[in-house]
């Protein structure tokens, strides 16, 4: 048997045992702990590093890459008939009318557009599906169109027109304002001075919005509301009794217009600063950057973001409440370069008509389900 002396020394060596063993695994699991916190700390950290480069480089990687776009476009000769081609426009905005649509006047140009349900050529916008019943019926090109924030899909179109910064070589052709409007922004890339301005007639500020769904936008109406009372004539906070059916008949009674883009991303510049412009009023425009290849910064006034309201609120009243002011930037030249416009439709008519001019079969530039049969 063992004396009470061995029974003692058993058991102390056992709790050393023990508490050793709860050592080891505290020591293991602070070191795990460890390793999962490094872990967490580098992966935020590259996240961090991907994001910044992401949002800074992105923009001024791909900003001027559609302006070196070009293409040997042969002539018309007015002694040859023009080609025939079926056309079919589909998915577009409600009230898309074919005689109003710019693309349609610049294809007619060069060629006689027949509209066709069985097309060679399909533009289709971001309005419908018709164009995916097209596309397994005939097999035809297909030329995407936004008009919004949206980028192509270029799985499910051979061209597309939009106004992001996108590089996809000659599938893909930057506009910096809504295609829709170019025939009438003419007026705008035109005008150089503003002469016989009434102020003493006109109201303070509006708004035409249909989407309250921008916090930006809504925060500074908000704002410079505090200051005088800004009429809505949109469907958005209306409080002038009725909808406006022409906003820029309506904008023309006014000193200041509120244009803020829906959203804020590179390339992305609609036609609100341009309706403004034309209507005779100092656009408050919220948006991209890039809206400076376009306009003079001394005919409008930009928000940069939220921290930019008091700085902008302050210049809007210093302006209304001078007339010389107003007048001085209200003549302010709108365009940086007078021949931006010409260039632009160039540009435009050009990436059109270099779809057109190819053979059909080479034209085509996305996967369609048929080829993916026939390799199989």
């Amino acid at each position: 048997m063992q004396n009470s002396e061995e029974i003692e020394s058993l058991k102390d060596s056992g709790k050393k045992k023990k508490s050793y063993k709860k050592i080891k695994e505290k020591n293991n699991y602070n070191n795990c702990v460890f390793f999962i916190y490094l872990l967490i700390i580098s992966f935020t950290f590259i996240y961090i590093i991907i994001i910044i480069q992401i949002k800074f480089s992105s923009h001024k990687k791909e900003e001027y890459i559609n302006h070196k776009l070009t293409y040997n476009i042969t002539p018309i000769d007015p002694d040859i008939p023009k080609r025939k081609i079926k056309v079919k426009y589909v998915d577009f905005w409600p009230s898309f009318k074919i005689e109003n649509f710019d693309i349609h006047h610049i294809l007619q140009e060069r060629y006689e557009v027949i509209i066709s349900d069985k097309p060679e050529y399909v533009f289709f916008g971001e309005f419908g599906r018709q164009n995916l019943n097209l596309e397994k019926k005939f097999n035809c090109i297909k030329i995407f169109l936004s008009i919004e924030n949206r980028k192509p899909n270029f799985l499910r179109c051979d061209y597309a027109i939009g106004l992001h910064y996108i590089d996809k070589g000659d599938r893909y052709c930057r506009k910096p304002t809504d295609t829709s409007k170019l025939s009438e922004i003419n007026s705008v890339y035109n005008i150089s001075k503003i002469k016989n301005i009434d102020i003493k007639n006109k109201k303070f500020c509006a708004w035409v919005v249909s989407n309250g769904g921008s916090s930006t936008r809504n925060l500074f109406y908000q704002r410079l509301s505090e200051y005088k009372r800004i009429d809505s004539g949109g469907k958005f906070k209306n409080n002038i009794g009725y909808i406006v059916g022409n906003k820029k008949e309506f904008l023309k009674n006014y000193k200041f217009s509120i244009c803020f883009e829906n959203s804020k991303k590179p390339g992305y510049v609609s036609e609100k600063i341009f309706d403004a412009f034309e209507a005779g009023t100092i656009p408050i425009y919220f948006g991209d950057d890039s809206i400076k290849e376009l306009i003079n910064n001394k005919a409008y006034i930009h928000v940069k973001d939220k921290y930019d309201f008091d700085e902008k609120i302050e210049l809007i009243k210093k302006i209304d409440q001078d007339d010389n002011l107003y007048e001085q930037m209200i003549k302010e030249k709108i365009v940086i370069n007078d021949n931006i416009y010409e260039h632009e439709l160039q540009k435009f008519k050009n990436f059109i008509y270099h779809i057109i001019e190819q053979d059909l079969e080479k034209a085509k530039r996305f996967k369609r389900k048929d080829d993916d049969d026939e390799e199989e």
